[in-house]
């Protein structure tokens, strides 16, 4: 089952999902607590007048009433680091707070596009710009921009990511055509950057990419965003975790080799004989294989199909070496589909040159698109 598969089969756990309050001043906070309330000035005050525990709704409520206070609140909701409380709360004080905060509500209500909004709040916020906060970065922008703008009507608007939900958007992104390995590497357990990728080339793309998976569902997206943030693995054991789910997909797709190199390639439609997984199709594997139609065959080149839990996993081979992009110059000449019983197939046909070749060679390439994907979508 896909991520977006999952998702959809809880919608109404999405539709009524409330987060749990954050009992911020017990336990690992309790020490930045501490520290936050031993300066003096206006944000160790607002520290010491907020409640015992702290929810989304209760943040909502303080920047309605006062952005400075919801500004304090967004800082220890989110679990402020002991190394920063001291520094974060001598540095950011009414004064100097309360002109950013009221620029950014500013750009978020008026600036004419979607992505001028979020981008060019994110710009701001970074050190150097008009806006930068001492002590907090990117986590802390999006739930700042989050809660900034969460009464405005947006069709893309900004959502709160950090580390929980970079697998989330790892595993939609190839329902929406997009090469996750483009921006992300699994690594040890986790999902981080791919190398010379940022936060900057991934978050206006994960807002867009919720947005629209939540209008897709006819959910709201921010009851999406927070439910796909799940809770650590000991908690709620009984019932499916969206955060394991994802890591869960994230580790089959990595296993399983979806385009594990990208090689420049962001857009799936341009994996041209790269690995491809098609997700909840129904193809027989022996039957592809022992097809009278050959499925990706070529004398010289054939296609490798193997199936690794529940996917059909498609390697374009060239003499038993895995084609590769980096080492081939290819390009497509032309496309066209092709029925075959209840079969939908995309024939590709490519112009494939190696180092080793005077000329190129004509390749057709078949995948089967039965399940109902677009043919350049996966």
């Amino acid at each position: 089952m896909s991520f977006l598969n999952f998702i959809q089969t809880h919608i109404d756990d999405i539709n009524n999902y409330v987060q749990p309050s954050i009992h911020w001043r017990e336990g690992m906070f309790a020490n930045p607590v501490r520290r936050a309330e031993s300066t003096n000035g206006d944000f160790a005050e607002v520290v010491k007048s907020l409640p015992a525990e702290l929810s989304r709704e209760d943040v909502v409520g303080f920047f309605r009433g006062d952005l400075y206070k919801g500004f304090v609140a967004t800082i220890m909701w989110g679990g402020i680091s002991r190394f920063q409380a001291e520094g974060i709360a001598r540095r950011n004080d009414r004064e100097t707070t309360m002109p950013k905060l009221e620029r950014l509500v500013a750009l978020l209500r008026n600036s004419e596009t979607d992505i001028e909004r979020i981008g060019g709040a994110i710009a701001t916020l970074r050190r150097g710009g008009e806006n930068y906060f001492y002590g907090i970065g990117p986590s802390y922008f999006t739930k700042l921009l989050y809660f900034l703008a969460y009464d405005m009507d947006l069709h893309t608007r900004p959502l709160i990511y950090e580390g929980n939900m970079k697998p989330a958007h790892f595993a939609l992104m190839p329902e929406a055509g997009r090469n996750p390995f483009f921006y992300y590497a699994p690594v040890g357990g986790k999902v981080e950057y791919a190398e010379f990728t940022s936060f900057e080339d991934v978050y206006y793309g994960y807002c867009e990419l919720m947005c629209d998976t939540a209008m897709e569902i006819g959910a709201d997206v921010k009851n999406l965003e927070a439910w796909v943030f799940g809770w650590p693995v000991n908690i709620n054991v009984g019932q499916p975790n969206p955060r394991v789910v994802a890591k869960t997909e994230v580790d089959r797709m990595a296993a399983a080799g979806i385009i594990k190199h990208c090689f420049g390639i962001e857009d799936l439609g341009d994996a041209i004989g790269a690995s491809r997984i098609f997700y909840d199709n129904k193809i027989d594997v022996a039957e592809s294989l022992n097809s009278e139609l050959p499925i990706g065959y070529d004398e010289e080149h054939p296609i490798v199909i193997a199936e690794t839990d529940g996917y059909v996993h498609l390697e374009y081979v060239i003499t038993d070496i895995m084609f590769r992009l980096k080492d081939l110059e290819s390009k497509m000449i032309s496309q066209h589909f092709n029925m075959v019983g209840d079969k939908k197939l995309d024939q590709l046909c490519f112009e494939v040159k190696s180092a080793q070749d005077k000329k190129p060679r004509e390749v057709n390439v078949y995948f089967d698109i039965t399940a109902g994907f677009d043919a350049m979508a996966i």
